[in-house]
């Protein structure tokens, strides 16, 4: 992992490139009134962030249908690169356990359909 910024699905629902150019701006603007630049900022990011779940449809809503362990598979591997090598192994075990876990409870379950 290293310590460049990686927007996220969630990140670029709330970011626009208004955002974008009042957070460049804000090294540039005089020291008194970067803190009420950067809190209108993250207001309007959190005014975002709460608009998002406001709809009857989830916009962020990538794994419909998925069962449990399909869903968490899919959720660690999205942030399998966000993590440290330590934390990636850890992440490796955990989706290696439930994958064959799955693959366990898939064998069983087509053996009682015969």
């Amino acid at each position: 992992m290293d310590n460049e910024f990686t927007p996220t699905p969630f990140d670029s629902h709330l970011q626009d490139r208004t955002l974008q150019l009042l957070k460049t701006a804000i090294p540039y603007i005089p020291y008194p009134r970067q803190r009420f630049v950067a809190t209108l900022i993250k207001m309007m990011e959190l005014s975002r962030a709460n608009s998002l779940f406001d709809h009857k449809e989830p916009s962020l809503q990538m794994c419909e249908g998925m069962n449990t362990p399909t869903r968490i598979l899919q959720m660690l591997d999205a942030i399998r690169p966000l993590c440290t090598e330590s934390d990636q192994s850890g992440i490796d075990m955990i989706s290696n356990v439930l994958s064959m876990a799955d693959l366990y409870g898939g064998i069983f379950h087509g053996q009682e359909d015969v």
